[in-house]
């Protein structure tokens, strides 16, 4: 009887040590904005997602530039299945609008172009700031996945913010930070990729938005 108890201790405490590795955040992350939930929104236009940093900016190594490259491409790709299932939300086609296009102009008049060619009263705005890719297995990362972006959802023609937040981080041990599981990445004991550590940040962050919701 003795034996089995220690047994099953040890057991216990393997499934603690391997629940300590679950992924959590953060290094920074900035308060969501107060909403507006008066504002009637007829339609959001979704913009594609920028780089923070021109992508041919020579402050971006080649590693960087593809890093970024990648994760505005993943970017895209969450938004439009984010939003599958909302009809007044409409995504510009591949094509339809070049993301570089204007992209020297104030963000009010870039938002309000937007806004004109799907004929909507909101745009939602994101910017992808930092996309790092984790160096190793699911197991044994040697460095973890690491990213940062923001959103913004503007009313036009002022450009009023409905609602807005950020998401700063890397992700780290559940020992590291005992309150990953607040921030929409802890739940993993594996370590992420960059795509889905973005993209557990992204739902995360669109749903606690009242009007981004993926189901209205």
């Amino acid at each position: 009887m003795v034996m089995k108890r220690y047994s099953i201790g040890i057991t216990l405490a393997g499934v603690l040590a391997l629940s300590l590795l679950s992924s959590g955040c953060s290094k920074k992350n900035l308060k969501s904005s107060k909403q507006l939930p008066d504002f009637a929104v007829s339609c959001i236009a979704v913009a594609p997602a920028t780089s923070g940093v021109p992508l041919d900016s020579e402050l971006l190594s080649q590693i960087e530039k593809k890093e970024l490259e990648d994760g505005l491409y993943y970017f895209n790709n969450f938004l439009k299945k984010y939003f599958l299932s909302r009809n007044d939300v409409r995504l510009f086609s591949d094509g339809q609008f070049e993301s570089t296009e204007d992209s020297a102009a104030p963000s009010l008049e870039r938002a309000k172009k937007f806004a004109g060619k799907l004929s909507c009263n909101a745009v939602l705005e994101t910017t992808l700031h930092r996309y790092k890719e984790r160096v190793g297995g699911n197991m044994t990362a040697k460095d973890p996945a690491s990213v940062a972006f923001e959103y913004r959802l503007l009313a036009m023609p002022d450009g009023q913010v409905l609602c807005q937040d950020s998401f700063d981080a890397a992700q780290q041990s559940l020992m590291g930070n005992l309150l990953s599981f607040r921030e929409g990445t802890g739940g993993s004991l594996t370590w992420l990729t960059a795509k889905d550590f973005m993209t557990k940040g992204l739902r995360n962050r669109l749903k606690k938005c009242s009007y981004l919701a993926e189901e209205k």
